[in-house]
Formats: structure tokens, C-alpha cells, sequence
């Protein structure tokens, strides 16, 4: 296939957006003999901080010499940032021969029966489950798209079950409510496989609880009271709690993996994870920091809390108006000027809903940036930089941006995201 065919099929996929269910998911691996089951798993769900359990946990077990595995998503500028073996992504041309490979298997299952093509999620799972066997990985970590029960990676077979954090988040697809969306989450708890649960509130507890009786999975738990959270280069008094949580996943795993602490402490140091609490370096500062609900709000404030000197301008976007108004109404009060930027995508906030629920007393602090040419925004704050430059809300911003920064060409990949 040409590199132009390629993306194209892919764009096609990703314009069909997602159906959620584990029919196609089964098949499609069937079909290739379940490469997921060749090395051992940790799969890991929540509402927010299973990205950076996930980013900690890869980084933790390269410290102590292991093969790892990790695939996340979105991505931020390439779509190889999905499956990375060792840190590293896969190089495009790499994603490109394996598509070769599913595409007439996927195109067979269309054709048995309408409706069983695989969808762009679930064809970057299964390409991250061929790379992982193909590279031989000691370990992958496998971090949810959505939810969990129905999510594409729910067909592997895990040593351990994470659930990272369960808050109010894409309700319109999980339930309206906390227990719905534990519920769902609760969905990779498989039968006699232990479940690590962080910090939880209690109807989402109670939930994870039942599922893990009715499946006779060991429940662990973190003493959220007592437990020493370790240091992480990451920052944030949450991300310390995110590496609470790797730090017993790791201490679970021995009899699989058996690592040292002191290289796991290494890793939790050198842990990397573009796009959360950020720094770029330059004049002006500029801090990049994906937060796309509530609780991400209310991590993002205690970080702008603890600095000596807040930024003078904020930039941010949304995917959804409910996310959208809620961060603005609240981060506004702290910024001399806010930019709202509207992604090229179907579930953007528009510029004119975020100026119709903003304060009268903050309208005049708000305009719309240009997306289509942030290169030029950019360029002017170095012309006449503020004092310091906050970049939040919307991953796919953050994504736009860090493009802009690396000097990567963005388009194919930013037509290249999940569609809800």
C-alpha cells in the first residue's frame, strides 16, 4: 500500500468515528492468533492518571532492564506516540506494514457480515499487539481507550487490573453517574486476576468490589490515609499519588517481573510524559497542560497554586461545552488575557459558546486565536512575550502546539485522532 492509500484508509476509519463493543475486537484478534496473549499485561482504566500510571510503570520496568510495551492514547503530534516499545515510537512506515497485514482481514470481516470492520481505535490496538509480539516484550502496558468493558484492549488477559481514578467524564457514552462509570471501568476486572484500585470514592468502590466477587479477583488496596507517596518528576501532589499507585502495581508484579526499588524509584525519575505540566524554556515560559474535566481542573489549579508567579495569558480549548464553561469560569479570574482556540474537529467547543457562558466581567479578557495558523500566534508572544504563557484544556491544543515547538509537520496526524 502507498503511503498516500495508507492514510487514506486510516482517515476513512477515523471518519466513521467509534461503535463500542468487543465483537469486531475478538474476531479481528482470532484472526491472528491472539498475539495479545504472548507476553504478560497490566491494563489499566480511570478517569484521570491512567496515562501517567502507565507512562511511570514503562519507565519503572526499562530501569530495571526489561523489554516494555506501552500503548496510550490520543497521541499528541505522531500517531507512532500509540505504541512505543522502550520509550520509543513506532515510525510510521513500521504502522504502515502492519495495516497491509489487518486491512484484508478487516475488509474479509466487512464482508462476512456489514458492519464488522474494525474501527481506527480498534486497528491501532491491534497494531500495537502485533509490534509487542513482534518486539517480544518482557511486558506491555496496556492503558484503556474509553471506559473499559467495552473498550478494544479488553481482550487481553491481564496479570493485573488497574483503576486509577473514577470521576464524572463522558457521561453521555459511560452513565450519568459515578457508579455507571465505575461500572463500566470495573469492566477489565477478569476472573482470579488481582485488581489495584486507587484513590476512589465510595459509590465507585462499592462497584469495583462487587465486580471483583463475582469474578474472584483479589482486591488490593492503597491505605490512601497512610501510604508514602514517592517522589516523580512529574508535577503535581496527584502525579505523587499516580506513582503511589505504579509503586504497588510494581510490588504486585513480582512473581511475574521481579524488579529492585531503588531502580524503581529511578524510574518514576526519569519518567517522561509530554503535555502534562510541561515547560518549554524560552521567552515567554510556556507551560503545556492537558486537562479535560473537572478533576483534571482541579489538578490543574493546584498546580497554578503552588507557583511564585502565575502566567500572564492562557490559551485553551474543549471538547465539549459543559468541560469548556466549567474551566473558563474558573480559570479566567486568574488571567490578564485568555485565547480560546476552536480545534478542526467535530466535537470542538465553538469560540462563540465559550463567550456567551463566560462572566460579563471577563468578556474583555477573551478572544478567539487563529488554529489554522498558530504558528503566527507564537511568533508574536516572542515579539512581545508575557509573563508566562499557560496552554491547557484539549489534548489535540497541547498536540498542536508541541508541532509547532518540534518543527513536525502536524496535519496528517492531528486528522488522525479518536473520533467520539
Amino acid at each position: 500500500m502507498l503511503m498516500s492509500q495508507f492514510l487514506d484508509y486510516l482517515y476513512k476509519l477515523r471518519n466513521q468515528g467509534s461503535s463500542f463493543g468487543l465483537q469486531r475486537m475478538e474476531e479481528l484478534v482470532q484472526n491472528f492468533e491472539n498475539p495479545q496473549f504472548s507476553y504478560p499485561v497490566i491494563h489499566v482504566a480511570g478517569t484521570n492518571g491512567k496515562g501517567s500510571v502507565c507512562a511511570m510503570l514503562s519507565s519503572a520496568y526499562r530501569a530495571n532492564g526489561y523489554k516494555v510495551g506501552l500503548f496510550s492514547s490520543p497521541h499528541l503530534v505522531e500517531l507512532g506516540e500509540r505504541v512505543q516499545v522502550n520509550g520509543k515510537n513506532t515510525p510510521m512506515h513500521e504502522i504502515e506494514q502492519i495495516v497491509d497485514r489487518i486491512k484484508p482481514v478487516a475488509e474479509a470481516m466487512e464482508k462476512k457480515q456489514p458492519g464488522m470492520h474494525p474501527t481506527f481505535f480498534e486497528i491501532m490496538t491491534m497494531v500495537a499487539f502485533l509490534v509487542f509480539q513482534k518486539e517480544k516484550v518482557d511486558i506491555a502496558v496496556i492503558e484503556t481507550g474509553l471506559g473499559g468493558r467495552l473498550d478494544s484492549t479488553n481482550v487481553v488477559r491481564p496479570a493485573l487490573s488497574i483503576i486509577s481514578s473514577i470521576s464524572l467524564d463522558h457521561c453521555e457514552i459511560l452513565g450519568p453517574g459515578i457508579s455507571n462509570i465505575a461500572r463500566e471501568k470495573a469492566g477489565i476486572i477478569k476472573a482470579k486476576t488481582p485488581v489495584l484500585c486507587g484513590w476512589l470514592p465510595k459509590p465507585a468502590l462499592q462497584e469495583i468490589e462487587q465486580k471483583a466477587a463475582e469474578e474472584k479477583a483479589e482486591m488490593i488496596y492503597l491505605d490512601t490515609e497512610t501510604v508514602q507517596c514517592p517522589q516523580t518528576n512529574l508535577v503535581g501532589a496527584y502525579q505523587r499519588r499516580n506513582a503511589a499507585l505504579a509503586m504497588r502495581a510494581l510490588q504486585v508484579m513480582q512473581p511475574h517481573l521481579s524488579t529492585d526499588s531503588s531502580k524503581n524509584e529511578k524510574g518514576l525519575l526519569t519518567t517522561e510524559l509530554a503535555g502534562r505540566w510541561q515547560l518549554i524554556q524560552g521567552s515567554p515560559l510556556i507551560i503545556l497542560d492537558a486537562c479535560h474535566n473537572e478533576a483534571g481542573i482541579d489538578c490543574l489549579m493546584e498546580n497554578i497554586r503552588a507557583m511564585k508567579k502565575i502566567p500572564q495569558r492562557l490559551w485553551f480549548s474543549a471538547m465539549g461545552e459543559e468541560r469548556a464553561n466549567s474551566m473558563v469560569n474558573r480559570l479566567s479570574p486568574l488571567f490578564e488575557e485568555i485565547v480560546y482556540f476552536t480545534p478542526d474537529l467535530p466535537r470542538a467547543t465553538q469560540y462563540d459558546e465559550i463567550f456567551s457562558s463566560i462572566s460579563t466581567e471577563f468578556r474583555n479578557r477573551l478572544r478567539s486565536g487563529n488554529w489554522q495558523n498558530i504558528e503566527s500566534e507564537l511568533k508574536e508572544l516572542t515579539q512581545n512575550p508575557p509573563d508566562g504563557l499557560l496552554i491547557t484544556g484539549s489534548i489535540y491544543l497541547i498536540g498542536r502546539v508541541l508541532s509547532v515547538i518540534k518543527n513536525q509537520n502536524y496535519s496528517d496526524s492531528s486528522a488522525l485522532q479518536d473520533l467520539l
